[in-house]
């Protein structure tokens, strides 16, 4: 408890001095203050997807809320942030479902790489109920997963060329907290080390690691192309990202503000959506004029990833059961097939 009272000091103290910094006057003058975190810079879609939710809490509470933006890792680790979430010491944050795993490794599911066989089915899984059902595991952990947000489909990158698992052998290649992607990368021969997306640009730099996974719009975000020579096509995996809220602060509030926060974050992740796949095709012109090799599979190299895949699934069954899996697998079978 005293660690807890602790923690939720620093980080208001910090609030209060980024607040009067940014908001001047305005700082905390609204009668319900949220500040959110997430740990992308401010020119990624993710923090221009938070702002716009920012706005549209603010203007449909008509000024009761105010709220406050935390970027690129201000307040800690996105794992430390999961846990301010989870203490209340930060209201809200967005991070992506691997450095939830800590917490809610069942949330993992999503990581399971060539899960998904498009990003349409995608996205109408995780909105639809089996999505809700996703989120709900995070109730126990006093954190209400109020949408599925994301950065896209992840690509492989590395200071060698990728095109089979074989070239991962004996390679460091960075990876979140997640056991899924581990085992992912385990499963490819590679070496899992697990470093912050903070860190991550210099330990490419250093070659602290070989390489490392992201879609399009993080590699853009993190200027990762600056220090990855080449960038494999492969749409592995679906990174999923929740916009998440501390559950004892949101049942605290009243009903009507809490349909504002839910339905601005529904409309927040389709604005990041829609940045995302806009900008996808220029970044990846951008990476080109960097220097970048960009490789494309052919369906023979993508069908050895597919295979070396499987063993992380079997692996995910063994260790949290395969009720998630099995409904994930069923809502997609019944979409491929045409079903709503």
């Amino acid at each position: 408890m005293q660690a807890r009272l602790q923690l939720s000091a620093r980080i208001g103290a910090l609030a209060a001095l980024f607040a009067i910094g940014v908001y001047g006057d305005k700082a905390l003058a609204a009668d319900i203050q949220i500040k959110i975190g997430h740990d992308m810079p401010e020119f990624s879609p993710h923090h221009k997807a938070v702002v716009r939710w920012k706005e549209l809490v603010e203007e449909h509470s008509n000024g009761k809320v105010e709220v406050m933006i935390f970027p690129a890792s201000i307040l800690g680790s996105a794992t430390q942030m999961v846990e301010q979430v989870q203490a209340g010491a930060l209201e809200a944050a967005m991070l992506p479902n691997a450095q939830i795993a800590p917490i809610a490794p069942e949330l993992t599911v999503l990581d399971l790489p060539y899960l998904f066989p498009n990003r349409e089915i995608a996205h109408a899984v995780v909105d639809g109920p089996v999505g809700d059902t996703i989120l709900a595991v995070l109730d126990k952990s006093n954190i209400i997963g109020l949408a599925h947000w994301e950065s896209g489909f992840k690509q492989f990158t590395g200071n060698f060329p990728i095109a089979a698992p074989a070239d991962y052998e004996g390679r460091k290649i960075r990876t979140m907290p997640s056991q899924v992607v581990q085992q992912q990368f385990q499963a490819f021969g590679a070496v899992p080390t697990q470093i912050a997306f903070s860190e991550l640009y210099s330990s490419l730099q250093q070659g602290v690691v070989d390489g490392q996974e992201n879609p399009i719009a993080t590699i853009a975000a993190g200027k990762l192309y600056e220090v990855q020579p080449y960038i494999t096509l492969s749409d592995h995996g679906f990174l999923g990202e929740v916009f998440m809220i501390n559950k004892t602060f949101f049942e605290g509030l009243d009903p009507e503000i809490q349909t504002v926060l839910r339905e601005a974050a529904w409309e927040g992740r389709d604005y990041q959506r829609q940045l995302i796949a806009e900008n996808e095709q220029e970044q990846l012109e951008m990476f080109k004029k960097a220097g970048v090799n960009i490789i494309e599979l052919t369906p023979e190299d993508r069908e050895k990833f597919v295979a070396a895949a499987q063993q992380v699934h079997e692996w995910y069954r063994s260790q949290n059961g395969g009720e998630l899996l099995d409904a994930i697998q069923a809502d997609i079978k019944e979409r491929e097939a045409g079903g709503n």
